[in-house]
């Protein structure tokens, strides 16, 4: 323990910024950044990490820190990366609301939304319950050990005190990832558009064979019930669209970082 304080001591400045980029990642990457996950617990999971970083990053550490504004140049810089890595990664995290809000408007749902805690804003019914379920099988399946050894990974691009701009290349970055959300988005739907569309073919069908049925009474509740029934049956394709986001979050998160990487 006294050597731990020792190399704290030494190494304040660096144990700082480590902190510091940690920090942005707790404030913005999904799971972590919910605000009903204790604000203790995130801060003690941001100094462990640093504590484990520290003698790692530490060894030939030769950044030179004149004076506060300096310190406040790099800790900007650090909180910067560290939020570019918690956004990327909730990006395709929103890809879950985007399907739950195109599922909910063709089941009906399109007026009725649920409190989300960790955005403080109006969700989609069903983008709710797939975050919520997508959540689970991320700590299930490891990912935020994976998220934790990005961060790790992320000094060997983008060392302690690396200075970036963000130029033509990352906007175009930014694009892609956009259009690859909504991509996947549209695909996990796909099964729900598909079923209401053909419920919507049998009303349209049954409303000109039989006029004096009410088609639109018929209708909401059908579409409701084919919707849920076309969810139930697609939950067990959710564990292979899972593992897919989360290698394109991750591969996505690698690509942001070498492109930092460049200056």
């Amino acid at each position: 323990m006294e050597q731990l304080t020792d190399l704290v001591l030494m190494n304040f400045n660096l144990f700082i910024l480590i902190l510091i980029r940690i920090t942005g990642i707790f404030v913005a990457a999904p799971v972590f950044a919910r605000n009903n996950f204790p604000m203790p617990m995130k801060i003690g999971f941001s100094v462990a990490i640093s504590f484990i970083l520290l003698p790692i990053l530490g060894d030939g550490f030769l950044l030179e820190i004149n004076g506060f504004w300096q310190l406040t140049y790099y800790t900007i810089i650090e909180f910067m990366i560290g939020i570019i890595i918690g956004f990327i990664a909730f990006m395709y995290f929103s890809a879950l609301y985007l399907a739950g809000t195109i599922i909910d408007t063709q089941m009906g749902f399109g007026m009725v939304n649920v409190f989300d805690p960790q955005t403080n804003t109006q969700v989609p019914v069903m983008g709710n319950f797939y975050n919520n379920l997508v959540s689970l099988l991320f700590i299930v399946m490891n990912g935020h050990h994976l998220l934790i050894r990005i961060l790790a990974d992320s000094y060997q691009l983008l060392p302690v005190g690396f200075t970036f701009t963000i130029g033509s290349d990352m906007i175009g970055q930014l694009n892609h990832i956009m259009i690859e959300v909504f991509i996947l988005a549209f695909k996990f739907s796909a099964p729900v558009l598909i079923t209401v569309l053909l419920a919507n073919i049998l009303l349209g069908i049954l409303a000109r064979t039989m006029p004096q049925m009410n088609v639109f009474i018929v209708g909401l509740p059908l579409k409701i019930i084919v919707g849920i029934v076309t969810v139930m049956i697609s939950l067990q394709f959710l564990l292979p669209f899972t593992e897919l986001l989360f290698d394109k979050m991750f591969s996505a998160v690698f690509d942001v970082l070498k492109i930092l990487s460049r200056g």
